[in-house]
């Protein structure tokens, strides 16, 4: 005996349910891109110069990285110079009884 699938007409709350927010998720979306297309068209912003804005504000990044670990090498450089002596003295006149 076997029970052949019947095919209702009526939807379950839960398939109601689904179908209401993938509903309103495309409403949504609708929405959110009128309002970006729009401040697009009036900011003069394309996709492809907004692409060549982002990949040139990437390529600054990096060009910049090699200036930014040079400057914070030297200030730590400099920093050492001052502070590796001062807790050398500190620690040699401190003794074992300092710290632990």
């Amino acid at each position: 005996m076997t029970e052949e699938p019947t095919t209702n007409a009526q939807t379950t709350p839960q398939e109601a349910e689904e179908k209401g927010d993938l509903r309103g998720t495309i409403i949504r979306l609708v929405l959110a891109s009128l309002v970006v297309g729009l401040i697009m068209k009036w900011s003069g912003f394309t996709p492809i110069t907004l692409l060549h804005f982002l990949g040139d504000s990437f390529r600054d990044i990096f060009d910049n990285i090699g200036s930014v670990a040079a400057t914070v090498g030297e200030w730590l450089l400099l920093g050492a110079t001052i502070v590796v002596p001062v807790w050398l003295v500190m620690r040699l006149l401190g003794g074992k009884n300092r710290g632990r």
